[in-house]
């Protein structure tokens, strides 16, 4: 025990001599350990364990693939379920409805995401309730609901602080009482529903419900694909306007619906973490083994007076494992600090919710990457002395001590140990570089897309219209204006429009359209935007030709509509569009709760075009679009577009007060600036990938550059007596430089490459998963570049102060 003491104090006093050594090679196995644990453990959180629910890789879901580049998932109404619920594939089924109500009974009204069930959905997802019971089909009886009610975590959380006593009261939603049976654990997050009601039956053909699956076990997904495509080719019969000809049937697992490309950027995002930590493992190789040689003198000193082998192994050994373990110690506390901030960083809407409480510091990756550091530490660290005390390889101690610290450059082999690492370092640095490269290329692509109308200081605002009010169209019609124009006229606002059915850039209502002057025109789709005349001056959208409706045409749901270039230059070939007659029968629909004007679907002519603008998302073109006055068609619920003077988040709040106490039984939900939106489902999935992709070069390149740094000085001091020799003699000091720097950028060059043919071979598969290609020639130069010019100053500057050394003292030091 005493000569263990004695070892570790030795071992610190050289750490505590050699201060840069010691915090470049703890900081490269610190950040190595704590990056890979922590990416891995939210990738596993994500990925590979998300879901709570029993049997959740037999739960599936059904997508409609057809032209259209979107696959909404399978809705059916009541008269095709029992056809769903009979298929041999099929264990179980549940159905799904989203709405947002009214919690109603308190002072203010607040919105809540209402999710209407099939009474069997807890008893499908086998999750016990934290709080009392989940409702069973007992609930239901023959069929019809009881007022009961299941909270999720959250909302129990937030609307009644957690407490326990919450079973057995009672919740009102639109002034409907409630009694509370349950609360769902946290990791139940199913639907994001702050509510779980039982449906009731509806025996209306076009309402339509989500349907969820659970697969028998042993069937398989094209078994079940093979099963369900007759129930929908049925469906497409029956309502051409939901279900288009030719749609196929895919079933995907819950988190390739969820995930999407997502899934495969992160786990590349891993495969690049390991590279930091194989970088940093790298960093601390070279460095052991540079100051190994280094103080061989050391050793042999050490060796001639008696010490053992053991003992110079054990004392290295005891140095390594000091160093390790105080970077695996940092790298500990930087793994859990680190899956915070991953976690608080990832989209909202690009990961099952699911997921949240399960993301925490994995304790078996951790043990990994821990090890590995370890091993590393140990095994490069008393290298040099096993190798010094192997009589058949290692060099003589004579030869040592005749040399002296100062001249000895080492074994050949040691050297290509040396320029291996150096090389397979760079490497790895250049292919995180161009990933990161390719990452920020294209999100700055996506960024700056043209939207086709100014999202600055625009903000969005659902209103839910009270419950059995304005039952009537034109009830429904001057209550959803007034409003409109009650929110138009806040201080601070400069307009406000209504769009009931665009939520720009990002989707579109779309339906079959028909053109009078066109009658062999087949299969025409087009997006039908439900909006106020407002809309164009609030988003900016430029009028090319013709004119807009009216507030007063709107009033009386003139059937006029307007017509986007998309449209013209598809369905027209680009001729004048203006006097002709377009229609859609979707617009014929009517859910429950909708009124409608007089023949909705009927003709209406076409009095404008106006540019494009994006409507299916930033990385699809523009499709054709129809923009009719909102007054048609119109639901219990409308959504308010408007642009504030400065900041929207306060015209928001301004409005949702004002507009309350127009109406009390009002309330507003889901209000955000239209660039939340498009930060969350635009482009938060690249910008997400392009920052961790970024700091992770970053730091792969400052260890990098670190290791390269202590390899050169310690290179220099090893030929101190060389140098002076050679500068007495008359060399430059750009002589000296270059000698000093000759192998190691060498080494730096062949990394390089190495890395950028990688890259190369690679680029197809980074650019689907990052988007970009990294063989674009820009992002290789610059990449390489940066690579370089941090390559050379980190030789360069030991090099220069090699260049300092008084060249008769360096000649007297031995």
């Amino acid at each position: 025990m005493q000569s263990l003491l004695q070892d570790i104090r030795y071992a610190l006093r050289l750490l505590i001599k050699n201060p840069g050594f010691a915090a470049v090679t703890i900081v490269s196995l610190a950040l190595g350990i704590g990056a890979t644990t922590a990416v891995f453990s939210v990738i596993r959180a994500v990925l590979l364990d998300p879901y709570p629910y029993k049997d959740a890789d037999r739960m599936v879901h059904v997508e409609l693939r057809g032209k259209d580049s979107r696959s909404p998932l399978l809705a059916v109404n009541d008269s095709t379920l029992p056809d769903i619920k009979q298929l041999n594939a099929i264990d179980e089924v549940f159905t799904q409805d989203q709405r947002s109500q009214a919690l109603t009974g308190d002072q203010f009204p607040i919105s809540v995401a209402s999710g209407l069930y099939s009474p069997n959905l807890f008893s499908f997802m086998g999750v016990p309730m934290l709080l009392g019971r989940g409702f069973t089909t007992m609930d239901a009886p023959n069929g019809n609901p009881t007022p009961v009610a299941v909270l999720s975590y959250l909302f129990w959380k937030k609307q009644y602080g957690a407490n326990p006593d919450v079973l057995g009261k009672t919740i009102e939603l639109d002034h409907v009482t409630y009694t509370v049976i349950g609360v769902a654990p946290p990791r139940f997050t199913w639907g994001d529903s702050d509510v779980y009601l039982i449906a009731g039956p509806n025996p209306d053909p076009h309402y339509y419900y989500m349907v969820f699956l659970k697969l028998k076990p042993g069937v398989t997904h094209a078994a079940l694909a093979a099963e369900l495509q007759p129930v929908v080719n049925h469906l497409a019969q029956q309502d051409t306007n939901n279900f288009p000809q030719h749609t196929k049937v895919a079933i995907v697992t819950l988190n390739e619906e969820v995930l999407g490309r997502f899934q495969g950027a992160l786990i590349f995002l891993f495969s690049a973490v390991l590279l930091l930590l194989l970088i940093g493992c790298a960093n601390v190789s070279i460095l052991l083994l540079a100051r190994g040689t280094a103080r061989q003198h050391e050793f042999a000193v050490r060796s001639s007076i008696g010490a053992a082998r053991s003992r110079l192994i054990r004392q290295l050994l005891t140095e390594s494992v000091l160093l390790s373990l105080i970077g695996a110690g940092l790298g500990v506390l930087l793994a859990y600090r680190g899956v915070d901030i991953i976690a608080a960083y990832l989209p909202t809407f690009s990961f099952p919710h699911e997921a949240s409480a399960g993301i925490h510091v994995n304790a078996t990756v951790l043990i990994f990457s821990t090890a590995l550091a370890l091993l590393t530490g140990i095994l490069f660290g008393i290298s040099p002395a096993w190798q010094l005390s192997r009589p058949q390889t290692g060099p003589q101690l004579g030869q040592i001590m005749q040399a002296g610290s100062s001249r000895l450059t080492g074994k050949a082999q040691g050297q290509s140990t040396h320029r291996i690492l150096i090389a397979g370092q760079v490497a790895l640095t250049m292919l995180l570089l161009a990933t990161a490269g390719t990452a920020i290329r294209g999100f700055l692509k996506l960024y700056h897309t043209p939207l086709g109308f100014d999202p600055d200081h625009v903000f969005t605002e659902n209103i839910t219209l009270p419950k059995n009010s304005a039952k009537t169209w034109q009830e429904r019609a001057n209550l959803q204006e007034s409003l409109r124009r009650s929110a138009s006229e806040t201080p601070g606002v400069t307009g406000v429009s209504i769009s009931t059915t665009w939520f720009p850039p990002l989707g579109s209502f779309r339906g079959k359209v028909e053109l009078s002057s066109q009658p062999n025109l087949t299969d025409a789709e087009a997006g039908l935007m439900l909006v106020s005349p407002e809309i164009f001056t609030t988003l900016h959208i430029p009028l090319l030709s013709g004119r807009i409706f009216t507030e007063q045409e709107t009033a009386r749901a003139a059937h006029m509509a307007l017509v986007n270039r998309a449209f013209v230059r598809q369905f027209l070939g680009g001729v004048d569009p203006i006097g002709q007659s377009v229609r859609s029968p979707a617009m014929k629909i009517n859910p429950p709760g909708f009124v409608s004007a007089e023949d909705p679907g009927g003709w209406m002519q076409i009095i404008g075009v106006v540019d494009d603008a994006l409507n299916d998302g930033l990385t699809r073109p523009v499709r054709p679009a129809i923009f009719v006055p909102y007054t048609l068609v119109m639901a219990p619920q409308m959504s308010l577009i408007g642009r504030a003077q400065s900041d929207p988040d306060v015209a928001m709040r301004t409005i949702g007060m004002r507009l309350h106490k127009l109406n009390p039984d009002l309330f507003t939900s889901e209000q955000h600036p239209l660039t939340w939106a498009l930060d969350n489902f635009a482009w938060g999935n690249e910008r997400f990938l392009a920052s961790l992709f970024t700091v992770f070069a970053l730091l792969a390149l400052t260890l990098a550059a670190a290791g390269l740094y202590s390899v050169v000085s310690y290179a220099a001091a090893r030929r101190t007596q060389e140098l002076g020799l050679r500068m007495a003699l008359g060399a430059t000091r750009a002589n000296v430089v270059r000698l000093v720097l000759g192998s190691s950028l060498t080494m730096v060059a062949v990394g390089a490459a190495a890395g950028l043919a990688i890259s190369i071979v690679m680029a197809h598969w980074m650019g689907n998963l990052v988007g970009g290609s990294s063989r674009n020639p820009v992002t290789l130069i610059v990449v390489g570049c940066v690579l370089m010019l941090v390559a050379a100053i980190a030789c360069a500057v030991p090099a220069w102060r090699a260049t300092t050394i008084n060249p008769m003292r360096a000649l007297r030091e031995e």
